[in-house]
């Protein structure tokens, strides 16, 4: 997938702009506080529907302003597309895809993959298991695309499920809406683990690269101890009809990063951890690039902010690999650490944020950074 251009609106501290980007590198530049983030921000909300900085959509809009407005016009799964989200303050969201209204996120999500490695997700490993959760279901919907209507079923299951809980008077009541759980759980679940068997062997491969001397592994939790998830409702209803809710379920499940035995988050360092999170994200790229159903765009936002030069190289020595049809966007404030990274494409475009406004370089210029 390729966004070969974006209109924006309204959006934070920007200023309107009309942008046309590389289908490989893209570097945007500027001071802290100029912008940047918010063009990476924007580019995500076409493959996601949302920030990955904020929940609170309001404070996407410009203050000046009761709604922010994105067009893109992009080619995805081999066709061209004109894309148009706009958000209100109240949360309302308006989106039209090639003029059609478009209802669902995840048709949004299905048209144009965004993957971001930013500042906020360095914590992955030690806040809770909902950061991994969602990162892992990004990465099945991409590989599996039929896991998404399960994923869907079961969850309106669960809903339906707590709701009864709160009234039941006995396990009888639950069981018609078990017999359906169950076996939706144990396939999502399958969808799942498949998936971090084939993230395994290339998350070790970078992983070495990165932290040689220490073993990271990836192991999955399903959110229910044990084979026999029906059994296991029946024993647990006591406690859930006690507590209002299902404690054994899909959405308990959980991507543990262990070091040895032990959890990673407990004996690495912060930039041991954060190393392992750009190798998670790195190998969910690698992985999608082999057996999704399209490239994902790849966002990197402010790579001088959290790691070290010596693995800011690396990462940087990663993605001058990349095949030629790897879109990339990357923040930084200087352009000189990106300089080796810049010389090894052949299509660049650079993009110079001030105050809300955004300059394209000269191409010219763009292979004598200096």
């Amino acid at each position: 997938m390729h966004i070969q251009s974006l209109s924006i609106e309204n959006f934070r501290n920007l200023q309107p702009t009309r942008l046309h980007f590389s289908p490989q590198l893209n570097i945007i530049y500027g001071n802290n506080a100029a912008g940047k983030t918010s063009i990476l921000e924007s580019l995500y909300i076409l493959g996601h529907g949302r920030s990955f900085r904020t929940s609170r959509h309001n404070k996407l809009v410009n203050h000046d302003h009761d709604s922010f407005t994105l067009f893109a016009e992009l080619t995805a799964h081999g066709s061209g597309h004109k894309l148009g989200i706009q958000r209100f303050r109240n949360n309302d969201v308006h989106m039209r895809l090639n003029q059609e209204p478009l209802s669902k996120l995840s048709d949004l999500v299905s048209l144009a993959p965004v993957q971001v490695l930013a500042p906020e997700h360095y914590e992955l490993l030690t806040k809770g298991s909902s950061g991994r959760r969602k990162m892992l279901d990004w990465g099945v919907f991409h590989v599996e695309h039929s896991f998404l209507k399960r994923w869907q079923d079961c969850q309106r299951l669960i809903l339906q499920r707590n709701k009864l809980l709160k009234t039941s008077k006995s396990y009888r009541e639950l069981a018609v809406w078990d017999s359906q759980l169950v076996p939706l759980s144990i396939k999502v679940n399958q969808y799942r683990e498949d998936y971090c068997q084939l993230l395994q062997p290339f998350f070790n491969s970078i992983i070495k690269s990165f932290l040689p001397d220490v073993d990271v592994s990836l192991h999955f939790y399903q959110g229910w101890q044990g084979h026999d998830l029906e059994q296991l409702l029946i024993e647990q209803y006591p406690k859930d009809a006690k507590h209002g809710y299902t404690h054994s379920t899909i959405q308990k499940a959980d991507l543990k990063i262990m070091s040895g035995k032990r959890l990673a988050a407990d004996y690495l360092s912060r930039g041991q951890q954060k190393l392992v999170t750009t190798a998670l994200k790195l190998a969910q790229l690698s992985l999608a690039q082999e057996r999704g159903q399209q490239y994902p765009v790849f966002l990197l936002d402010d790579i001088g902010a959290e790691l070290d030069q010596e693995h800011q190289q690396m990462l940087l020595d990663f993605l001058a690999q990349q095949p030629s049809s790897q879109q990339i966007f990357i923040t930084c404030v200087h352009l000189d650490p990106l300089k080796s990274l810049i010389n090894r494409y052949n299509n660049v475009r650079l993009f110079h944020v001030e105050h809300g406004a955004v300059t394209v370089i000269d191409t010219a210029s763009e292979k004598n950074v200096q």
